[in-house]
């Protein structure tokens, strides 16, 4: 069923965009329209940077996995010892998927269908039965953007992709003491929602909705609170993270506060209540320190890499949110859990009380997200405003609307 303000063309959609009131929620055709969905993808999922793993999943030379996206298929490998590759997961034959492993290892890649052989770096290395007119050095494997940074891979489909360059300038000594390129995956878990994926994504953005829908989180983490309440624990912590050779910079450019062409990015640390050094459910450590981090400041940080890869890093261990598309009106919010590369689970965590915390909070958050699709989808949904604790929603909202406007 279409929104009753459903676009037939682009021009509509930017008729919508031009007409969205600053400060409120999205019309409810952003949230249920096939065609406004299909335009996210074009200039969304297939402009900006994706994660799409850790270095930690490739360690040596042939390591692979597959990355999947609306539709695409890439071939993620450690094509050298110092080179990870991203390799359209399409024969330049007639088309067939090659790689039919989620991951694994490969001295090369063979298509299924007729045997085209391809090197790790893509190039064609062997085509059975060609003319001899036929030039190999034409017929590798197309590639995507590929881009390693501290440790987590993304690519981009994107022709021209935003520039990493600021953000690595500006983010590298925030994160550096956590050297997430030392970490490695302690667990991921996949959440099938009901709802457009910009309802997850604005849900992640705001704790409005925490003190109520999230007890478990509200116990812990102070980011719930209003400002003047929560400033006094976060000039409390200050100093303690300075000591534990953290920073404590705020950093925001994300919508309008970055150049035109640039990866949005952004950094903020703030507090966890006392009696809590890391986001767990008694309060005490969960794993060993990350990188060079000296102690606890018992606080958290807010990281994001571009608007679609938001993490959020402890003193011992980070959280990574995946946003993945699936329609319209149903998505998968996936999770990865990342501990020191030399921590041994059973010894130096355990996966249940790691994953707690967040696997408690993002069921509670698949059930508000739904019942909220249900109530957008009704033909009685009016975009309300945005409660002051919806700022960094509203930040979401505003570059999500300049990455669709065209012209």
């Amino acid at each position: 069923m279409e929104s009753p303000n459903a676009p037939d063309n682009p021009k509509d959609i930017q008729k919508l965009v031009a007409r969205q009131k600053s400060g409120f929620a999205l019309d409810q055709a952003f949230y249920r329209d096939a065609q406004i969905y299909q335009h996210d993808l074009n200039h969304i999922f297939f402009e900006e940077w994706l994660l799409a793993g850790h270095v930690s999943e490739l360690p040596n030379v042939g390591d692979f996995l597959r990355f999947e996206m609306a539709g695409e298929s890439i071939i993620i490998v450690r094509s050298s010892a110092d080179v990870v590759s991203a390799l359209v997961n399409v024969c330049r034959h007639r088309g067939s998927r090659i790689c039919l492993e989620e991951r694994g290892n490969a001295r090369r890649f063979i298509c299924p269908y007729h045997a085209w052989t391809y090197n790790l770096d893509g190039t064609l290395e062997r085509a059975r039965l060609m003319e001899n007119t036929f030039d190999p050095r034409e017929w590798g494997l197309k590639t995507v953007a590929c881009k390693v940074f501290h440790g987590l891979i993304y690519v981009s489909f994107s022709r021209n992709p935003p520039s990493f360059a600021d953000a690595e300038r500006e983010l590298t000594p925030l994160i550096a003491p956590f050297d997430l390129a030392k970490t490695k995956i302690a667990h991921r878990a996949s959440y099938p929602v009901a709802a457009n994926w910009k309802l997850l994504v604005e849900n992640y953005n705001e704790c409005y909705h925490c003190t109520a829908a999230h007890p478990e989180f509200a116990r812990s983490h102070s980011i719930h609170m209003t400002a003047d309440r929560v400033e006094p624990l976060n000039e409390a912590m200050a100093a303690r993270t300075l000591d534990c050779g953290m920073a404590t910079d705020w950093l925001d450019k994300i919508a309008d506060n970055r150049p035109p062409g640039s990866l949005d990015y952004a950094y903020d640390r703030y507090a966890l209540f006392d009696g809590f050094d890391t986001g767990s459910e008694d309060g005490k450590p969960l794993a060993p320190l990350l990188g060079t981090v000296s102690g606890y400041d018992s606080g958290a940080s807010d990281v994001y890499v571009g608007i679609l890869n938001p993490m959020l890093v402890y003193c011992d261990h980070a959280v990574i949110y995946r946003f993945i598309p699936i329609d319209e009106e149903r998505s998968t919010q996936e999770i990865i859990w990342l501990v020191h590369e030399d921590a041994e689970e059973g010894r130096d965590y355990n996966v249940d009380r790691l994953t707690w915390l967040w696997d408690v909070t993002t069921v509670a958050d698949k059930r508000i997200i739904e019942k909220n699709q249900e109530g957008v989808n009704s033909r009685y949904y009016q975009p309300g405003p945005y409660a002051p604790m919806e700022t960094y929603t509203q930040r979401f909202v505003d570059a999500y609307l300049r990455s669709i406007r065209v012209g």
